[in-house]
């Protein structure tokens, strides 16, 4: 069978060396299409990499105060001669009129109780709405807390105003421990230049509490 390729017509050596351009020719065909049919795609990798690195900065940059504490009539926060910094964590406050989850009311307060319907009895620790919104925070600490390659510490931070009764403060401890929130900080002004700005904070709120 006669090959088809081969040129006719030309000695051996025009032969050999037409065969030898058409590789070439084929071989820089070949080549030039891999190029153009890889050179326009997205590396769909890679933008994600650079798409959960944006995500993470973003998170990390939100807020320069890691704890927002907004003063008013219905809160006033016991004052403190600490050093310490406070840490990014979740955050319960309980003011004289409300609990609140992040910046999200949640539950009603009147004189330093919530009210029975919202708990599992009157004599219960157990408050359902705070339950039920700590546990949207928690799964939300926790994806965070994956995209970040670290683990979920369970901490939250309680902002209470001062004349708060305890057993409200521990109704609102044992809730945050049902929703897996087990480590607990209080939130306090530091002595000087925080506490001027609470205080001013506090007196141009206005109305009573």
């Amino acid at each position: 069978m006669a090959d088809n390729n081969k040129p006719s017509g030309f000695s051996d050596e025009e032969e050999a060396r037409i065969l030898a351009q058409r590789a070439r020719e084929a071989k820089r065909n070949k080549r030039l299409a891999r190029r153009d049919e890889g050179g326009g795609g997205l590396n769909i990798n890679s933008m994600m990499d650079m798409m959960t690195i944006i995500l993470v900065f973003l998170i990390d940059s939100y807020g320069s105060n890691p704890i927002q504490v907004k003063g008013g009539a219905d809160i006033v926060i016991p004052y403190s001669t600490t050093e310490l910094s406070p840490q990014d964590t979740m955050q319960i406050t309980i003011t004289r009129k409300s609990i609140i989850v992040g910046d999200k009311t949640v539950v009603a307060v009147k004189d330093g109780k919530v009210d029975k319907s919202q708990k599992k009895g009157e004599n219960s620790f157990y408050i359902q709405p705070l339950f039920d919104q700590l546990t949207e925070e928690v799964s939300r600490h926790r994806q965070m807390a994956a995209l970040r390659k670290l683990e979920f510490d369970g901490v939250v931070t309680v902002v209470a105003d001062r004349t708060i009764p305890y057993r409200l403060v521990a109704e609102v401890m044992y809730t945050a421990g049902q929703a897996q929130l087990s480590k607990f900080k209080f939130a306090v002004v530091k002595f000087g230049r925080d506490a001027e700005i609470m205080k001013a904070t506090q007196k141009n709120g206005g109305g009573g509490g």
